[in-house]
């Protein structure tokens, strides 16, 4: 998701250390969605990264190289073997797109002579190094720490909940909080008996502005049915949807303009009596199922 001064800023830290896809995002591919058998751009921001040595590769002072392991290492001879830890191979070089990011093209089932299959299962993990990764000052080897990308096998049928745009990885959306994001429900995918039929729904929202700080419009699940501005559409069919631009729709509730991480969601019917009157959220193992969330990618903004 997804998907929890120094002593609170440790404590942020280990919370999106702990979130794949979060806001502060180190390493992604583009386009959104990702075609395994066609040519993708992976992305690095160096300034995202953590490990000691980083700091020394900031402001595009040498090339920089990835070396990538899965989900397949090619063997030494190998055209795309990754090279030696002191000297990597020159056809793994990046290309600096500035202000510390660094990209590298590929088509990753060519790159990496795999299944698509293999890659859904695997993903692509990998660091980037200076030529000679050795080659650090304070007693750091000059590279990241361990980066992964993950692939994301499309899905087949229905949905009960989704969105659009859709995730580009996993939780992580391709937009930023001026962008427009719509949420749907299918009605007809829930197996819940206490929803079939209803058709006046609410979203009861709230965006995550750090690690456990959160901006909402009504207070709780019962009363999100008293803000017009949180009912879903009727499209038909049993089918709803919400659409909003996050940033406008929490601007009058957020007076300091703290930057939207992210959105939790849960839909719920208008009045709420108990949770015969929610949607089960993603995750069975919560209460109420959990929020769906859903990461705002703030290199969009």
């Amino acid at each position: 998701m997804m998907k929890n001064f120094k002593l609170v800023l440790i404590a942020f830290s280990l919370f999106f250390g702990a979130m794949q896809n979060s806001y502060a995002q180190k390493a992604w591919a583009t386009p959104d969605p990702i075609n395994p058998n066609d040519s993708i751009t992976i992305w690095v921001d160096l300034k995202k990264c953590e490990f000691a040595g980083v700091p020394n590769m900031l402001g595009g002072v040498q090339p920089l190289y990835m070396w990538t392991w899965s989900p397949k290492e090619h063997p030494v001879g190998h055209p795309l073997n990754n090279g030696k830890w002191n000297e990597s191979n020159e056809a793994l070089r990046l290309t600096h797109a500035g202000d510390d990011v660094y990209y590298y093209r590929m088509i990753p089932t060519k790159f990496y002579e795999v299944t698509p299959a293999d890659l859904y299962a695997k993903d692509i993990s990998l660091l980037l190094k200076f030529k000679d990764g050795g080659a650090g000052a304070n007693g750091s080897e000059c590279k990241t720490e361990d980066l992964k990308i993950d692939f994301v096998a499309p899905v087949s049928g229905p949905q009960k909940v989704y969105c659009f745009p859709t995730k580009a990885v996993k939780d992580t959306l391709s937009i930023s909080g001026n962008d427009v994001f719509t949420l749907y429900y299918d009605r007809n995918v829930d197996t819940k008996d206490s929803l079939k039929n209803k058709d006046d729904f609410y979203v009861f929202i709230k965006a995550r502005t750090g690690a456990s700080t959160f901006i909402t419009i009504a207070a709780n699940e019962k009363q999100a049915g008293n803000f017009s501005e949180l009912a879903m559409k009727n499209l038909g069919g049993g089918k709803f949807k919400f659409s909003i631009i996050p940033n406008k729709l929490f601007a009058p509730y957020n007076p300091t303009n703290a930057k939207i991480l992210s959105m939790q969601v849960r839909i719920v019917r208008k009045k709420v009596v108990n949770q015969n009157d929610m949607v089960d959220g993603p995750d069975p193992g919560q209460q109420f199922g959990g929020y769906y969330e859903y990461w705002l990618n703030t290199k969009c903004e």
